[in-house]
């Protein structure tokens, strides 16, 4: 392993250059100061809606850095705040982070982290403009906030959802959690007998992947939001049952979805099939898929059919009073629980 440097041995105002040389001067034509001044300045387009979001990451409650790369969290991290632009119908534009470090990271393992939040600031199309960094006594945090900006006709809200309007989802569900259960497991594995332990997760690659590098659906957004009368949106963060509860509770609505239309892939169905666990539990539960689910009427998805094919239909929005149930495989109704990640309930109650 290379040599790590203690960030004390260079100081905040050292590691805020080194910071600076891997972002790179960031140029755009709204952009008038960057990484340099107080704060960073733009000027807002007359013609734009602008949207503000802000992430949280927390070492222990987020991620595992016994298994999660400093370059993946990196762009995690940024991709998070992208997916709500994205649930918006905008695009992402200025980022500004904010590091709490204890002692264990090292001046690498910032410019790792910064490795991975320009390959996504790149890879999306926005800039690093400014942040913070400041000690920490427990363990490593990461917040950012990003902007983002809409036109005015375009926005899409959670709160728009019509009685009638089909349930969408993009991509395939409940990958991401799948992958952490392999990684944890791995983990696990390698505690329990340090000596003989060998790795084998390449079988795994596809929901590894989904989990550690996740991809916001800002290309299904653009396709929405430039061709298509989208009613309500979100993105999906705390898996498909709390989403679909905030999405109605929103719009005052009720909601009936379909088990069997609920997208899952095959490597997530294997791994789940691997702990005897439900792959419907993943995509309803698990979280971090980044996907959007929206709502829309029948004649807005045929035209979206004719533009993209990854998008399913996952049920349909109904009266309030109906509530917000599942219509399982066997053709039973059940009410459909919001228990999405919360992070103010004990791991025991997740």
């Amino acid at each position: 392993m290379p040599q790590q440097t203690q960030i004390s041995k260079i100081g905040e105002f050292g590691l805020i250059e080194k910071i600076r040389e891997i972002v790179g001067i960031s140029i755009d034509d709204n952009l008038i100061k960057g990484i340099s001044d107080d704060t960073a300045v733009y000027k807002c387009s007359p013609d734009k809606l602008q949207l503000l979001t802000t992430d949280a990451m927390v070492e222990g409650v987020h991620f595992d850095l016994t298994f999660t790369s400093m370059q993946h969290l990196g762009w995690k991290s940024i991709v998070s705040n992208i997916s709500d632009i994205a649930a918006m119908g905008g695009v992402p534009r200025y980022a500004v982070i904010t590091l709490c470090l204890p002692q264990k990271i090292s001046v690498e393992m910032v410019e790792d982290l910064y490795r991975g939040v320009v390959q996504a600031c790149k890879k999306y199309s926005c800039l690093v403009v400014g942040g913070d960094t400041t000690s920490a006594t427990g363990n490593t945090v990461i917040s950012i906030s990003l902007t983002g900006e809409v036109d005015p006709e375009k926005i899409v809200y959670r709160s728009g959802a019509m009685v009638g309007d089909l349930i969408c989802v993009t991509g395939h569900l409940g990958a991401s959690h799948a992958g952490l259960k392999i990684l944890l497991n791995e983990k696990n594995k390698y505690l329990n007998d340090t000596k003989n332990f060998k790795s084998n997760i390449e079988q795994y690659k596809t929901v590894l992947e989904k989990y550690l590098m996740p991809k916001p659906r800002l290309d299904i957004s653009k396709i929405l939001t430039q061709n298509i009368k989208v009613n309500s949106m979100i993105d999906i963060s705390d898996g498909l049952a709390s989403e679909v509860h905030h999405l109605c509770n929103n719009s005052g609505v009720g909601a009936e979805i379909w088990e069997h239309n609920i997208p899952v892939d095959s490597n997530s169905q294997r791994v789940a099939a691997e702990f005897s666990e439900n792959i419907i539990d993943y995509a309803l539960y698990g979280g971090e898929d980044y996907e959007l689910l929206f709502t829309l009427t029948d004649s807005e998805f045929e035209k979206l059919e004719k533009l993209t094919s990854d998008v399913t239909i996952l049920g349909r929005i109904v009266e309030q009073p109906k509530g917000i149930n599942i219509i399982r495989e066997s053709g039973e109704r059940k009410l459909l629980g919001a228990s999405g990640w919360d992070h103010f309930q004990s791991k025991k109650e997740q």
